[in-house]
C-alpha cells in the first residue's frame, strides 16, 4: 500500500481534493457512443426481446396507465432467490394500459454484464479497456412469474397517456446521454450520521429513481403507502485522491503508479461464473484495502477503511411522499 500512496503524491498532475465538492456529479454525454465490438455480453445478450433502439410505446392521451415498481434478485435466472438473501436486487418499471390491456417493461442495465462494467479488461499491451455502457431495455409484457417468484410487482401510481408520452421522451433523452454504468457508491463512513458521499452509483436502481422523478415531474401522484428499498454496493474510503485520465497517467512516466494500477486490475481479469467473480473481488478488496476507482473517465485512488465494502438496502421515499 505504501508504494501506491507514495506514487500518487509523486505524480505532478494530482489535483488537491479540497478543490472538489462531494459527491462528484455523474457526467452525461451529448450522444451515446457505439459499443466497442471487443465488448461482449457473454451468455446473456442485452435486451434479447426488446424493441428497436430509441423506440417507445405510444399511448393515446386519454389512456390510463398503471405504473409498477418491479424488483427481483440479481441473476435470479441462474441463482434463483440466493442473492435476494443479501439484498442484491435488480429494479425495473412496469406499465399497463387499462384500455388496451397491454403491458410494458423498462429496465436499465449493463450492455456487457455487470463484472465488465465493474472492472476493465487488461489487454496484452498493458492498456485498459472498459466495457461499461448501460442502456434502457424496453419490451412488451411484464413477466409476472419472473418478478413475483423471488421479488415483487407493486403498483405505485397511475398516469394519463399524455403524461406517459412525455415520460417516454425523457426516457429516450436519458438513454442517449446517461450511458455509463457505475457499480460502486463511495462513502467516507458507514455511520449514516457522519456520512459524506464521494461518488454515487449509476445502475438499474439509479435509473428507476430517475424515472420516478421524471414521472413526478409530469404530474404523477405516488402512493405514500408504498415503501421501496434500493441496493447499493458501497466502498468506504479516506478522501479520494485524483490521479487523472489514462493518457495523463501514461504520459506521466511514473512507472510505479502505472504498474500499481495494472497490477490492481490484473486481479480481476477472470471472466467466468458471475458469483465466483464477485466473491473473489470482495476478498481482494479486503486483502488490499486500496482501490483504483474509475469515474467520468478519470482514475482516483481510494485508501479503504473499515468496513471496506458493504451492501446496503435503504428505503428511499417515492417522489412527493416525504
Amino acid at each position: 500500500m505504501f508504494s501506491s500512496i507514495l506514487s500518487i503524491f509523486i505524480v505532478g498532475f494530482i489535483i488537491q481534493t479540497d478543490a472538489f465538492s462531494w459527491p462528484i456529479p455523474y457526467q452525461p454525454v451529448t450522444e451515446r457512443p457505439k459499443n466497442d465490438p471487443y465488448c461482449q455480453a457473454g451468455l446473456v445478450p442485452f435486451c434479447p426481446t426488446g424493441k428497436n433502439t430509441n423506440s417507445m410505446p405510444y399511448m393515446e392521451p386519454t389512456d390510463t396507465i398503471e405504473v409498477f415498481a418491479l424488483k427481483k434478485p440479481v441473476w435470479s435466472f441462474k441463482y434463483g432467490p440466493l442473492l435476494g438473501y443479501f439484498h442484491i436486487m435488480h429494479d425495473g418499471v412496469g406499465f399497463r394500459n387499462t384500455r388496451t390491456k397491454l403491458n410494458y417493461t423498462m429496465e436499465w442495465y449493463e450492455l456487457d454484464q455487470l463484472f465488465n462494467c465493474t472492472f476493465p479488461h487488461l489487454l496484452e499491451d498493458g492498456s485498459l479497456k472498459w466495457c461499461n455502457q448501460g442502456a434502457l431495455c424496453v419490451f412488451d409484457g411484464i413477466n409476472d412469474t419472473v418478478w413475483n417468484q423471488y421479488g415483487f410487482i407493486e403498483k405505485v401510481t397511475e398516469i394519463s397517456g399524455s403524461q406517459f408520452n412525455k415520460f417516454a421522451n425523457w426516457s429516450l433523452y436519458d438513454n442517449n446521454t446517461a450511458v455509463y454504468y457505475e457499480t460502486w457508491t463511495v462513502y467516507n463512513s458507514n455511520d449514516t450520521n457522519k456520512q459524506i458521499m464521494y461518488f454515487d452509483s449509476f445502475d438499474c436502481a439509479s435509473w428507476v429513481l430517475r424515472a420516478f422523478d421524471s414521472l413526478y415531474d409530469v404530474g404523477a401522484k405516488f402512493d405514500p403507502k408504498v415503501k421501496l428499498n434500493y441496493t447499493r454496493l458501497n466502498l468506504y474510503s479516506h478522501e479520494p485522491q485524483l490521479i487523472g485520465n489514462y493518457s495523463q497517467i501514461i504520459n506521466s512516466k511514473n512507472q510505479t503508479l502505472i504498474n500499481d494500477i495494472r497490477s490492481f486490475y490484473k486481479t480481476f481479469q477472470k471472466r467466468g461464473d458471475y458469483l465466483e467473480q464477485f466473491v473473489e473481488a470482495y476478498t481482494e478488496i479486503f486483502i488490499k484495502k486500496e482501490f483504483y476507482f474509475y469515474y467520468n473517465d478519470l482514475y482516483w485512488y481510494l485508501s479503504l477503511k473499515e468496513p471496506f465494502v458493504k451492501i446496503s438496502y435503504y428505503n428511499i421515499p417515492l417522489p412527493g411522499t416525504g
